[in-house]
């Protein structure tokens, strides 16, 4: 029992240690490239999501060598992650201010919601993949994947206030 409390506690401690990572400036440069390039074609007519936009900083990290292994590809992931969650932060608070008082509750009841979906369902990616060193690689994917599609919805109702 004891070994796996702390086993438990160095795993989390690890887990934590990732999504301690900073957005870099190049992350920054290559999220708002990305971003850009989709609203370019969206005017021009294009059949584009923001989705194409998931895993644009995270990839040009991974071919970092130090983005190479099992732990430099969850940090990468998680720096990408901040972008999102920051992303997803900052059309909240834009919400708040353009919704009614009804639809801004349901939207906060609805978040609150959305982050406890998002930590189960990753959670169960971290338990699933237990036995192996991948865990955290599957774990940190799934936190951005998540992540940015619920900024994405987000950014949707956005466009209804243009």
């Amino acid at each position: 029992m004891r070994r796996t409390i702390i086993t438990a506690g160095l795993v989390l401690a690890s887990i934590g240690a990732v999504h301690a990572q900073e957005l870099t400036a190049d992350d920054e440069i290559n999220m708002q490239q990305c971003i850009e390039t989709v609203h370019t074609y969206q005017r021009d007519g294009e059949n584009v999501s923001m989705r194409e936009c998931i895993g644009a900083a995270s990839r040009v990290c991974m071919e970092a060598p130090e983005g190479q292994t099992t732990i430099g590809m969850a940090e990468c992931t998680m720096r990408e992650n901040k972008w999102w969650d920051n992303y997803l932060n900052f059309l909240y608070q834009d919400l708040k201010d353009m919704l009614s008082e009804e639809q801004f509750t349901a939207l906060r009841d609805a978040q609150r919601k959305w982050i406890d979906y998002r930590d189960a369902k990753c959670g169960f990616e971290y338990e699933f993949w237990k036995d192996g060193t991948i865990r955290s690689t599957f774990y940190t994917s799934c936190v951005l994947d998540t992540t940015a599609s619920r900024a994405i919805d987000l950014s949707g109702y956005m466009d209804w206030f243009q």
